[in-house]
C-alpha cells in the first residue's frame, strides 16, 4: 500500500510538472480558443492535486496499519 501511494504521489508530481511546463511555454492544442487551453491547464492542476492526495491518503493508511501491527499483541 506504501509503495502505490508513493508511485501516485510521484505520479501527480509528474502531471503537476507537465501541466505548469506546459503553461510556462505557452503550449497548447492549436486552433482552440485560449479558454480551452486555460481550462485543459487547470484540469491538469487538479489531478495532480488529487493524485497526490490519494497517495498521501494512501501512504498515511499504510502507517496506520503498521503501527497497529506493532502495537498488537501476538497472537498464540
Amino acid at each position: 500500500m506504501r509503495r502505490f501511494g508513493q508511485l501516485l504521489m510521484a505520479l501527480g508530481a509528474a502531471v503537476g510538472a507537465a501541466a505548469a511546463l506546459a503553461v510556462f511555454a505557452h503550449l497548447g492544442i492549436g486552433g482552440v480558443p485560449w479558454l480551452v487551453n486555460v481550462a485543459l491547464a487547470k484540469l491538469g492542476f487538479i489531478g495532480a492535486v488529487g493524485l497526490m492526495t490519494g497517495g498521501a491518503i494512501s501512504v498515511r493508511l499504510a502507517a496506520r496499519r503498521e503501527l497497529r501491527k506493532l502495537g498488537s499483541p501476538p497472537a498464540s
